[in-house]
């Protein structure tokens, strides 16, 4: 049992934690020894007393008069004007359920339920509770939380840094709705570590269209991937692409012109030969199609996953084929091909250009072309001493 006792007042609860007698030291009202679940129980009476220390600050710093009760209350969060961390998430959580279709992707309705359940399994793991009030949040909170996500959970450092910032977006939420008075986290700082991302070479593209595959569902699927590679689209804009995305101009040209199902930015896409022979060949070819209207018999991402992997490895690709590695197989031909990041932010559809720019990391033809020039202006200049 725990008590509160402040200008007279008291307030008696349950800590909710369980101990053999002949563990327990009642005048130094904590577990005897140095077992695991001596320690385990120290752990979990210090966080109460530290909750309820930083509620108790938190009153006198905004209340004119502070008891027990008052206390108490934030503690458990059952004070009137008392919100939770959880219960903010929730909120987001059901307004991205409400918009999926609308203006928010199903992924990313299921990228927030993710975040949640990370976060509840640290408030599980670390500090004994379900939840905790907004106003106990403090730096301390989110660094813990951050070194918990990279050791424990073993997170890559870009994870880590979108769940950060998630939840400095509910905070400036909560700072909106007047249920906290300043910004808990504004001060923590964390850098991503994007991995570089995969492609696709050149030979291995070409094992991939050139390969014999005996099953016409995996030819589809092949020509769907093949596709991607010389589109820059993504699994859910294949998707949603219908013959009214498609355009032809004046020239002859084809062109694709649509938004992202994801972030629902613009793309525009001036199709490649091969990529308007591939639409040709799936016209009036119904039977997978979601309707008529669509460009190409596209099913499920997990189907698609399964039977790339074994396309790829019937056509002895030297890293394994996925729906995704042919947007960055298509990003990073297009700049080895020469296309500025400019134009290939559109092609592909990114919100700002940061997002294109993680491509010229893994290919960069400017700085191969600018390094012959500078070749060309100091050829015979330099020479080393004998």
């Amino acid at each position: 049992m725990g008590r509160i006792t402040i200008n007279g007042t008291t307030a008696s609860f349950s800590c909710k934690c369980d101990i053999p007698l002949s563990l327990w030291d009642a005048k130094g009202n904590c577990a005897k020894g140095k077992s695991e679940e001596a320690r385990r129980l120290n752990r979990e009476l210090e966080n109460i007393k530290v909750r309820i220390g930083k509620h108790y600050q938190y009153i006198c710093d905004h209340d004119t008069f502070v008891t027990a009760k008052k206390v108490y209350d934030c503690y458990t969060g059952l004070g009137e004007e008392i919100h939770s961390l959880v219960e903010i998430f929730n909120i987001k959580i059901q307004d991205y359920r409400n918009q999926i279709g609308k203006t928010k992707a199903k992924g990313t309705y299921e990228g927030l339920v993710c975040e949640s359940r990370c976060l509840q399994c640290y408030l599980k793991d670390k500090m004994g509770t379900d939840d905790v009030p907004l106003m106990s949040l403090d730096i301390d909170f989110i660094k813990n939380y951050y070194n918990w996500m990279l050791s424990v959970r073993g997170l890559a450092k870009s994870t880590a840094f979108e769940r950060i910032n998630t939840l400095k977006w509910l905070m400036y939420l909560a700072m909106d709705e007047g249920w906290i008075h300043k910004h808990p986290f504004k001060k923590f700082e964390c850098k991503p570590e994007y991995r570089k991302r995969p492609f696709l070479s050149e030979d291995d593209l070409q094992r991939v269209i050139h390969v014999k595959l005996n099953y016409k569902r995996q030819q589809a699927i092949r020509d769907m991937f093949v596709f991607m590679c010389f589109s820059g689209l993504a699994h859910a804009d294949l998707k949603a692409l219908s013959y009214k995305n498609v355009y032809t101009d004046s020239d002859g040209g084809v062109w694709l012109i649509g938004n992202r199902v994801k972030t629902k930015a613009a793309y525009v896409v001036k199709l490649l030969p091969i990529a308007v022979e591939l639409i040709e060949r799936y016209k009036g070819d119904d039977k997978f199609k979601d309707s008529p209207d669509k460009v190409f018999p596209v099913g499920n991402l997990e189907c698609m996953e399964d039977s790339l992997k074994r396309i790829g490895e019937k056509a002895e690709c030297s890293i394994r084929l996925s729906p995704h590695l042919a947007r960055h197989t298509f990003a990073t031909l297009a700049l080895s091909k020469g296309m500025p990041l400019e134009p290939l932010q559109k092609v592909l559809g990114h919100k700002t250009i940061i997002s294109t720019q993680v491509y010229t990391g893994l290919i960069n033809p400017k700085i191969g072309e600018d390094t012959d020039r500078m070749r060309e202006k100091i050829s015979g200049m330099f020479r080393l001493a004998n």
